[in-house]
This record gives structure tokens, C-alpha cells and sequence, in this order.
């Protein structure tokens, strides 16, 4: 005061400014101090003192609160920006720096486009103008799949989601979750390629054994006392096939084998492989007699009804006929090879089946005293023919029958699975393993 009354220069006299203030019983509180001349011929000074603790208070609350609230964004697993109505980023948490490549400081007061590939960046600002304008939301509340980018330029899948927030001066602020699914979408497309690769082994081999493969794929080697063996052949189908384009030939064969496909997997059976135009198909192999000498017998049927209606539709290279062979016995199965897996069997009986096909005649399913037998433990729904007795190569003399027909019954949809396996699906039982 002495100096401003000396010199007349002002340091305080018309401000205002941040100070403490002792009351009587010695406490101190913050407050703000204003002096203001009433006159110079006063000599008088007007001080003004207004209590800052509550205000003081209130700075102190806010900013704790927004340091909590940096906090629980730096704790969240996802990516978060606020952005203003331009889209100016306002504040980021820890995890988009992680994500993204960006400090904060090279975040804040950028448009949020930063992030975003060149060819979606240019919609944004538009979409944020529009909703502003009308109120249509498109994103707003919603999360969708989009591409994000990376500092480095490199971009990768994200979810994202956006919400409005009104603040108390009117405007509104965007919020937006950003989440890297660069994993989940790897783990998809693993997911897919191990289902196809699945869907492919299953489609060579056997369920149980494509499963067995999968687990160890060492060496599988069975040995099964119980197993109908199935060969059909076309007849003189070198000869036919002579005059015929490979087209021709494959579209002919894939006709017919892709109907006989189907009955395979309407009557639970196993098909082994085709050689040329050599069908071979077993039942699930078992080291007990079961139903599916019956089911094997079916099949053979509904091959030859199959043969039948193709020479019904008039083919374009004349009329097929088919020799078909059944026979059943012990096998030895397994998986050959590393490459083209094939679970292909081997024993007498497939020897004698062959042998069955190769002796038949057009047009018969000839079968062994073995499958008459096996057949008739569980029904007599079937009818058969003796033929006589063949010289089979290996095997001497054997009595051979034709199968001719079934029972109505089992002809009937309905009652084929109630028939064969008493109403329950057909498993097969467990092998006898041989080391290899």
C-alpha cells in the first residue's frame, strides 16, 4: 500500500487473485482477494474476499473422478475413444496405444479417420453430419465388423461399437469400443479348415476309424471274425467302353455309383473302394455275427433295382448288366499308406466273395452257403436259390446260392432299421488289435 501511495503503481489495487485468509481461531482457507480504490481523496481501500473451500472441494472431487475414470478405461480390454461432433479424438485409454501403434499425445485433437483404411475414412465424417442433422442412426448403439488400421499402416479385423453421450453444455460426445478379433477370426478359419479336413477323412474312412486315425496315427491294423464282403462288376465293360469318350465313361460311372453311394449310407455299410468299374462294399466290420449280412443282402438288391431303371431311361451306350458276389468270413482291416488313406481288408473271404462276383451271372447276386446261413440266424425274409457246386480257385468246391428277393416287409422304409438292428443305430463292436 505505501508503495502504490508513493509510486502510484498497481500491483493489486483493480485485480484479483488466489490467496489464503486467517480466521480468528487461526484456521486458513483458500479464497479469492480483490482491492479496489474508493477515491484518492478517500484514502480509502475496498477489499473483497469470496470463500474458495467449496469450490476447492468440488476441483479436487472432479478430479479425482477423472482420474478414476482414466482409470477404468486404461483397465478395459478394448480399445476406447471419445470423440467430439467432428470427430476429434478428446481422450483414448492404454489399450488402443497397444492396439493401434499411436502414443496418446499423437491421438488427441486428431480426427478419428486416423484408424480407419482410406476407403472407409471418408465416410465417417459424412455419417457423423448426417445423424447430427436428422437423427438417423445407422451405428449409433450398434457394434458391427469392420477393418481397422495401425500405425504402420497395416490393417486387421475389429468389432465396433459407438454411443452417444449429451454433456451438460448441449454438445454430445461419441464413444467408441474398438476390439481386436485378429485371433477369433484365425481361430474361425481353423475351426473350418479342421471341420473340412474332418468332413474329408470321414468321407474315406470310416467314422470309428477316422476318429481311431486321428488320435493315433500310428499304424491300424484289425483283425474281425464277422464281415459280408460285396463285389459288383459290370459286365464287358472294356468292350463297351471302347467306342465311348472318357466323359462318357466317367458321367456313366459316376451315375451309377453315386446311387449305389447312397444306398451305402442308407444301409450302414462301409464302402471300400472302386476299381475301374469294380464296386466293393462291406458291413461294419464286427467279431460278432449281426444284422449286416441282411444289410449287405438289401443293398445288392437295390443295386440291381438301380441298374435297372438307368437301362429303363434308354442310356445313350445301351443297357448295363451286373455281376454281383457276397460272401462273409474273418478279415484283417486297416489303413495302408500316408497319402490317399485307404481302409481296405484282407482275407479268405474277401478272396471268396471276389471269386463269387467273377463265377456269378448278369443280372444275379450269387452268394455262399455261409450268407444263407448267417441271414437265416436272424430271419427268413429272404429267398434264396441253390445253383450247385463251383470249382472255386483256392477254395475246391463250394455249394453257391442266388439271392433272388426279400420279404415285402423289408422293402417297406419304415421297417428296414427295426428289422436289422431291433429299432437302435447299428455300432460297430471292438476289434481284435494286432500289433504291426
Amino acid at each position: 500500500l505505501q508503495n502504490y501511495l508513493k509510486t502510484g503503481i498497481k500491483k493489486m489495487i483493480g485485480t484479483q487473485r488466489e490467496v489464503n485468509a486467517q480466521r480468528k481461531d487461526g484456521t486458513t482457507f483458500p479464497c479469492v482477494l480483490g482491492l479496489s480504490e474508493v477515491s484518492k481523496e478517500s484514502g480509502l481501500i475496498c477489499g473483497f474476499i469470496r470463500d474458495l473451500t467449496s469450490e476447492k472441494q468440488i476441483q479436487i472431487e472432479v478430479g479425482e473422478n477423472h482420474k478414476l475414470m482414466l482409470k477404468i478405461m486404461d483397465a478395459s480390454f478394448h480399445a476406447l475413444f471419445v470423440i467430439n461432433e467432428e470427430g476429434i479424438i478428446q481422450m483414448v485409454n492404454e489399450r488402443s496405444t497397444k492396439v493401434l501403434g499411436w502414443t496418446k499425445e499423437e491421438f488427441i485433437g486428431h480426427n478419428i479417420t486416423m484408424i480407419m483404411p482410406h476407403e472407409h475414412a471418408h465416410q465417417h465424417g459424412d455419417y457423423l453430419k448426417r445423424y447430427l442433422t436428422t437423427g438417423r442412426k445407422r451405428m449409433i448403439g450398434k457394434e458391427r465388423e469392420v477393418s481397422a488400421k495401425r500405425k504402420d499402416g497395416t490393417t486387421f479385423p475389429c468389432i465396433l461399437g459407438l454411443s452417444e453421450i449429451d454433456t451438460s453444455d448441449g454438445t454430445k460426445l461419441f464413444v467408441g469400443f474398438l476390439e481386436d478379433i485378429t485371433v477369433q477370426k484365425s481361430l474361425i478359419i481353423a475351426e473350418a479348415e479342421r471341420e473340412a479336413s474332418d468332413n474329408l477323412l470321414h468321407n474315406i474312412l470310416p467314422e470309428h476309424i477316422a476318429n481311431r486315425l486321428k488320435q493315433d496315427p500310428s499304424h491300424i491294423a484289425d483283425h474281425y471274425e464277422n464281415t459280408t464282403i460285396l463285389f459288383a462288376d459290370i459286365v464287358g465293360f472294356t468292350n463297351k467302353t471302347s467306342s465311348m469318350t472318357p466323359k462318357a465313361v466317367v458321367t456313366m460311372l459316376n451315375n451309377l455309383f453315386s446311387q449305389f453311394d447312397y444306398l451305402v449310407g442308407h444301409y450302414d455299410l462301409n464302402k471300400v473302394k472302386t476299381i475301374g468299374d469294380c464296386y466293393m462294399v462291406t458291413s461294419i466290420p464286427s467279431s460278432e455275427i449281426d444284422s449286416g449280412c441282411s444289410r449287405v443282402c438289401m443293398f445288392a438288391l437295390d443295386l440291381l433295382n438301380c441298374v435297372q431303371k438307368y437301362n429303363m431311361s434308354g442310356p445313350q451306350h445301351g443297357h448295363l448288366d451286373m455281376r454281383v458276389g457276397i460272401a462273409c468270413g474273418q478279415v484283417v482291416a486297416g489303413v495302408v499308406g500316408t497319402k490317399r488313406f485307404l481302409f481296405d481288408m484282407w482275407g479268405d473271404a474277401v478272396n471268396v466273395a471276389a471269386r463269387m462276383e467273377q463265377h456269378g451271372l448278369p443280372g444275379k447276386i450269387q452268394v455262399t452257403k455261409e450268407v444263407v446261413d448267417n441271414v437265416r440266424k436272424f430271419s427268413n425274409d429272404f429267398s434264396f436259390e441253390l445253383r450247385g457246386t463251383l470249382n472255386i480257385k483256392g477254395k475246391g468246391m463250394l455249394d453257391c446260392y442266388f439271392l433272388k428277393s426279400a420279404s415285402e416287409k423289408l422293402k417297406k422304409p419304415s421297417s428296414r432299421r427295426s428289422v436289422f438292428t431291433g429299432g437302435s443305430s447299428h455300432k460297430p463292436l471292438q476289434a481284435r488289435s494286432d500289433s504291426a
